[in-house]
């Protein structure tokens, strides 16, 4: 009786749009390991995982500005097979836990919502299993984990204005080793969405122009005298806007991090 009562519930949320309109649909990726969403991919996307990765597949829909996770069953595919198994399944919560377990091969995941969701009720995504060795950009010459591990205490101390610690750092930091420079972008835009960028940092008595300084010379690698006078005042109305992540997403997204990063 309970699980009915949800579903007519969900359903009736969604009732409530225009019915041409079809409810925003994602899979958001969970590493099991650091149990932080490490990517999310829409219908017919891809992930690519390393050989021995444990993730779970979690269905979400967005309607009327909530994230809502309708009742969900995944299977394995055919086609390729032996890639990736799912280990546990849940479809009252949506998800499936899926290890990656055999590197240079593709399986596709399906997946039919079992709800009314105004959007597609089956799909699919493709998960590419690499050896951990293939996955990622290649290393530099101080070596690939170290590079991850600078990256993301450059992200601390420019976002954050702190060296990064070991607990949420290694989490950070794993990621990006997987994922190179899009995980980059995914942990920066994070990191400013942070409660501590939002909230904490100001109460150390850190004002929005030292946080601007420390963008511009951590990530770009730029004085605030060198910064055109029109761009920074752009840029600190923004963050006085409560915009820190449209910023970080614009400096880490440029060329200019991309050259100045050796990315």
């Amino acid at each position: 009786m309970r699980m009915r009562f949800r579903a007519l519930s969900f359903a009736c949320v969604l009732a409530a749009l225009a019915p041409l309109t079809l409810a925003a649909q994602e899979i958001q990726v969970k590493d099991l390991d650091t149990d932080e969403i490490i990517e999310t991919v829409g219908p017919g996307g891809t992930i690519t995982l390393s050989e021995g990765d444990h993730v779970r597949l979690i269905m979400t829909v967005q309607a009327k500005g909530r994230t809502y996770y309708p009742q969900t069953e995944y299977w394995e595919g055919q086609k390729n097979g032996g890639a990736v198994r799912i280990t546990r399944a849940s479809v009252e919560n949506a998800n499936a836990t899926v290890e990656a377990v055999s590197p240079g091969r593709s399986e596709t995941i399906g997946y039919r919502i079992l709800e009314d969701v105004r959007a597609r009720t089956e799909g699919s995504v493709t998960i590419r299993v690499e050896s951990e060795a293939a996955s990622g950009p290649a290393p530099s010459p101080g070596g690939y984990g170290d590079w991850a591990r600078e990256i993301t205490n450059t992200l601390y101390q420019a976002i954050l204005m702190r060296d990064m610690d070991a607990e949420g750092g290694r989490g950070y930091s794993d990621r990006i080793r997987r994922g190179g420079y899009s995980t980059v972008v995914q942990v920066a835009q994070e990191m400013a969405r942070s409660e501590e960028s939002r909230v904490r940092i100001y109460e150390r008595q850190i004002n929005n122009r030292q946080r601007l300084e420390a963008l511009y010379e951590n990530l770009l690698g730029l004085d605030a005298d060198d910064v055109d006078d029109e761009d920074w005042t752009a840029d600190l109305r923004r963050l006085n806007d409560g915009r820190i992540a449209d910023v970080v997403s614009d400096m880490v997204r440029s060329s200019r991090f991309r050259e100045y990063q050796d990315l």
